[in-house]
């Protein structure tokens, strides 16, 4: 369960609305594994950053609010991202900039711009059968961030349990050799896998939400 929200309007705020691919076709043991990997992420996340609040419904899809620490919430997306695909298990991700009008106890019964904007473009995502999107109320920001968000698509689709795997211990700023030990692989290894999945291009990404959403 989430804290309440204070309620009052905030300004500036990021949603991520998050639906899990395919969920219906999981074996129960499956499910189960899943339900246990979804619980250790937000149990991890809202160690690190205590205004992150989660909320998970109709079995398969979660809403999470970020208010204080806003410019994590693409770190936060793709980390979740590759935390579930290192176990091979999908989801994809809208993330909405914007404000929260509406603060009530629950972050899925709140409502505002990063709410409408997080919401809505999920279902593009179905449509377009694509993983993620990021997108606010601002015109120049979008056309920015639709690119950025097809480059994220292309790397995220293709990127192997492995890989995964090593791109969210780098994105928890592990050292290579850290990676290395916990994966049991050597160093160059882990620096191949990096590389194969476009870590370097992920990481500008990054820098560059953390820059423009700090604003």
């Amino acid at each position: 369960m989430i804290n309440n929200f204070i309620v009052a309007k905030i300004e500036n705020a990021v949603i991520i609305t998050g639906d899990i691919i395919a969920s219906s076709k999981l074996s129960p043991v499956r499910r189960k594994k899943l339900q246990s990997r979804i619980n250790t992420f937000i149990k991890k996340i809202t160690e690190s950053l205590p205004d992150f609040k989660a909320e998970q419904f109709r079995g398969d899809s979660l809403q999470c609010a970020l208010i204080r620490n806003k410019s994590a919430a693409l770190r936060v997306a793709l980390s979740f991202y590759c935390f579930l695909a290192a176990e091979n298990f999908k989801i994809r991700q809208s993330i909405g900039v914007g404000d929260i009008s509406f603060n009530s106890n629950s972050v899925t019964t709140s409502d505002g711009t990063a709410f409408r904007l997080s919401g809505e473009n999920i279902d593009e995502l179905k449509k377009r059968n694509e993983l993620i999107s990021i997108a606010s109320a601002d015109n120049a920001f979008n056309e920015e961030w639709r690119v950025h968000s097809a480059s994220l698509n292309f790397l995220l689709g293709r990127l192997s349990d492995a890989q995964a795997e090593a791109v969210y211990l780098q994105m928890q700023n592990a050292k290579q050799e850290e990676i290395a030990k916990a994966l049991h692989i050597s160093q160059p290894s882990v620096h191949q896998r990096l590389q194969a999945a476009g870590w370097p291009v992920i990481n500008k990404m990054l820098q560059r939400f953390e820059t423009v959403v700090a604003v």
